[in-house]
């Protein structure tokens, strides 16, 4: 390949260069990609972990209020 690449001249040592510049970017590109997607969904993970202890947390709040609420009221 480099041997055709120099037999071409220049423009094609320059265009093989080129060449491969662009697909070492790309992979670059493609791991920051896929780790910057790890990252996002390791963090919405743990919000929708913690979101759901505090539904469940206000839940039994209610649950608890409104059994207060209807001893003081009078109702069973």
């Amino acid at each position: 390949m480099i041997e055709g690449a120099l037999i071409g001249g220049p423009v094609a040592l320059l265009a093989y260069l080129i060449f491969f510049m662009y697909r070492k970017d790309r992979r670059d590109t493609e791991r920051r990609v896929h780790d910057m997607h790890e990252a996002h969904s390791e963090r919405l993970e743990n919000l929708l972990k913690k979101d759901q202890k505090t539904r469940e947390k206000h839940t039994r709040a209610l649950a608890e209020l409104t059994t207060i609420m209807k001893r003081i009221n009078g109702r069973n």
